[in-house]
């Protein structure tokens, strides 16, 4: 039959482990993740939608506006791409109404 070694580390090894772990993560500097909103109309006919992103590593933002007219037809309707922070804004057509609304970032 085969042995099983047991590996045993020691409480000091534990503690530098432990100490360079925590030097390492104060080390990285902290970054903000993007936060992002978005709004729409939903339901109403001609409705708006718009979206805004802001953040670290966020340098553009555009609103994704997803329209459906009474035949059943889809429009997808890109607001323009705005600046860190900035609102972007689109509009379904006058016979097609918001059923979703994203965004998009770059």
């Amino acid at each position: 039959m085969g042995r099983v070694k047991k590996f045993g580390v020691s409480a000091v090894a534990m503690t530098a482990i432990a100490a360079a772990t925590t030097l390492m993560s104060l080390t990285a500097p902290a970054q903000a993740a993007p936060v992002c909103s978005t709004s729409a109309e939903i339901g109403v006919v001609g409705g708006t939608g718009w979206a805004t992103c802001s953040g670290t590593g966020v340098t553009q933002t555009r609103v994704v506006l997803f329209c459906q007219d009474s035949s059943g037809g889809y429009t997808t309707v890109y607001g323009p791409w705005v600046a860190n922070a900035l609102k972007s804004n689109a509009k379904c057509s006058s016979s097609s109404w918001p059923i979703s609304v994203g965004y998009q970032r770059i």
